[in-house]
């Protein structure tokens, strides 16, 4: 609202979230004052915590369909910190002993951000999964990640019956 103080806004209690805007003051940009220009910040440039919700349907066909967690930007890089999976367990035990990669190719399983061998292999239970980047050189991609997204993939069909809430915390790097 105009001429309302900050400090007398509500306060956000949440985590912030695509699509949540800053105002800020650009003081190298003087056409809107010789203090600055004020503009708006998407928050997809600093670092944020995506929710991706992964149905039974969508983990058992992610050897043919990889699922997008991060979208593409062009002129940016995806600089991924953390990726937390949450694992409902419905029915159905999981026996295909299946990885769980993560990265920005999926035309490689040697070539990936991180993996888990074996994923809910033989697990009756709900299990969460904490994924911070492979640091083997396995763990590399033989290509630029500029312009592309951060997926998920397997390298096989996953047949058990559980889905997963996928947490990604990344942030968008301009490439100069």
């Amino acid at each position: 609202m105009a001429g309302q103080r900050l400090t007398d806004k509500t306060a956000l209690e949440e985590q912030l979230g695509t699509g949540d805007l800053f105002m800020v003051v650009d003081a190298n940009d003087s056409t809107g004052s010789a203090d600055g220009t004020s503009k708006k910040y998407d928050t997809k440039f600093l670092m944020q915590t995506d929710k991706i919700s992964v149905s039974n349907a969508e983990i058992q066909d992610l050897h043919n369909n990889e699922k997008v967690l991060v979208g593409a930007l062009s002129g940016y890089m995806i600089t991924v910190f953390n990726v937390t999976c949450l694992c409902t367990y419905a029915a159905g035990v999981e026996i295909s002993a299946k990885n769980l990669l993560f990265g920005y190719d999926d035309g490689s399983d040697s070539f990936y951000w991180d993996k888990h061998s074996r994923m809910m292999n033989l697990i009756s239970a709900d299990t969460s999964f904490n994924f911070s980047g492979d640091v083997a050189t396995i763990g590399n991609l033989n290509a630029s990640i500029l312009n592309k997204p951060f997926i998920i993939w397997s390298n096989g069909a996953f047949v058990g019956g559980w889905s997963m809430d996928v947490y990604v915390t990344y942030c968008y790097t301009k490439v100069l």
